[in-house]
């Protein structure tokens, strides 16, 4: 019986893997991806170039003979490894590839000096399943809301009013204020992050701000275009106010368009805060971890790949 192979995926290869991702997270309501058809011309996710970019040797491909049966990303910032990406396709499960390529994704992780790991799995029997055999643990929940525009604008203007804070996206864009976001990253994810940073702002176009309390930066703030967050705060009043900024910025965006806010349960103030002001409950995430764990009390996640 042939064995399941795992090789590392060229970058040449990501608008076929966009479409093998983009077919299955379809029909996961904690993601908005749309099924959509392999054209040579696409526009690749940029988070998967941004990831292929700066994280080349932690993307894997499962073959079985000639036939890709599914394919796993992994990125490390510090001393964390993040799985970012697992799929395999329905009718290729139970012949290994999920096994292959999470030991894969684990080595990389290993090798490249990761003592933590972190997964944002959907509410899936067999992915679950696999981190746990993995050694992974819920750490716990996160609930993507759906915030219908009046909302957005009305519930951003009140939380952004809470403590001081501005619009910085020029002052970062010239780099100023970066030892303010790795400070920040540090105490609400263990991590720093510089390039993901370059590449929100840069790649991506997101407005960002600061908020203050007392004397110092304690919160920052990304939105745009389908991107509310990331949000990171060094308390959680300072995060909450900077979910506000983040409402904001991504509504002025998208005028009159609902948005998706995902929110570790850990930060109860901002889902309280979401509830009561009319959001509704759109689907469940799970937080893994192996090794280290961070508390996920006062940050809001970006995208699912980089969480």
């Amino acid at each position: 019986m042939a064995k399941v192979k795992v090789r590392r995926t060229n970058r040449q290869e990501l608008p076929g893997i966009a479409v093998l991702r983009d077919s299955m997270a379809a029909e996961l309501p904690a993601f908005s991806s749309k099924q959509t058809v392999l054209d040579l011309d696409m526009d690749v996710d940029p988070d998967l170039l941004h990831l292929m970019s700066h994280d080349p040797d932690g993307f894997f491909t499962a073959i079985l003979r000639d036939e890709t049966l599914g394919f796993a990303a992994a990125h490390v910032r510090a001393r964390q490894c993040v799985l970012s990406e697992l799929w395999v396709l329905p009718q290729h499960r139970g012949q290994g590839a999920g096994e292959a390529l999470m030991a894969r994704a684990l080595t990389y992780g290993e090798a490249s000096g990761a003592r933590d790991f972190l997964a944002v799995a959907p509410l899936d029997n067999s992915l679950q399943s696999l981190l746990l055999r993995h050694g992974f643990a819920p750490t716990t929940p996160a609930y993507v809301f759906q915030v219908p525009a009046e909302v957005a604008v009305r519930l951003g203007q009140t939380l952004a009013g809470l403590l001081p804070g501005h619009d910085v996206t020029s002052e970062l864009l010239n780099r100023r204020g970066q030892a303010d976001l790795d400070r920040i990253d540090r105490l609400a994810r263990g991590i720093m992050r510089s390039a993901d940073h370059v590449y929100w702002l840069g790649t991506r176009k997101l407005q960002a701000a600061f908020v203050r309390q007392g004397n110092r930066i304690a919160a920052y703030a990304y939105g745009g275009a389908n991107s509310v967050g990331p949000v990171a705060g060094a308390t959680q009043d300072a995060a909450l106010c900077a979910l506000g900024w983040a409402l904001k910025l991504a509504a002025r965006q998208l005028p009159g368009q609902s948005l998706h806010v995902r929110v570790p349960a850990p930060f109860s103030p901002a889902v309280d805060a979401l509830q009561d002001s009319g959001a509704r409950l759109h689907a469940t995430l799970m937080i893994y971890h192996r090794g280290g764990c961070s508390a996920f009390d006062r940050y809001i996640l970006g995208s699912l790949s980089l969480p």
